[in-house]
């Protein structure tokens, strides 16, 4: 799917049963934007033409959240205006980083936006993972209009949607 100066494109392996979703060229000059994302996983889980999802897939690879900086400023924003989040330190208050962050990024209002773009395929997403998590301030969050505050948040991390088939 083109957008703007932008391709996303969804692949799917087979073999390993993983979607991987692609933005190319990669930020910052290029970013999926929520509706973007909506309307290609609407299209690739609803189409009923050939090429289709076959069989059952487990995990749904966005790349890094830099890509999609609506994901990034919710992440950044969320951890700076939460009490379990260390802004001086950089870190979570008292559990593991990658758990914290995985936490945030599983709250229902997000998931939530993903799983109405699958439509009546029959999946969900029953976990976020991630790989390379990294803390940053405010002002390094792509396309941020909000006011930079001092202190370090989580903005950017590999993430992967854990599908499962209803």
């Amino acid at each position: 799917m083109e957008e703007g100066n932008c391709s996303l494109r969804m692949e799917a392996d087979d073999e390993v049963r993983v979607l991987r979703l692609r933005v190319h060229p990669e930020y910052p000059k290029c970013y999926a934007t929520k509706d973007s994302v909506q309307k290609i996983l609407r299209a690739v889980f609803s189409t009923t033409d050939s090429p289709k999802l076959e069989g059952v897939y487990t995990s749904l690879f966005l790349g890094r959240l830099i890509d999609y900086p609506w994901l990034c400023e919710y992440l950044a924003v969320s951890a700076y205006n939460d009490p379990k989040w260390d802004r001086k330190k950089g870190k979570p208050v008292s559990m593991d980083l990658y758990k914290y962050v995985s936490a945030i990024l599983s709250n229902r209002e997000l998931i939530s936006q993903f799983e109405d773009a699958f439509g009546d395929s029959g999946y969900c997403i029953r976990a976020v993972t991630l790989e390379k998590v990294l803390i940053g301030r405010l002002s390094d969050v792509p396309l941020y209009q909000g006011k930079v505050l001092p202190g370090k948040v989580p903005f950017d991390a590999m993430v992967w949607f854990r599908l499962e088939k209803r």
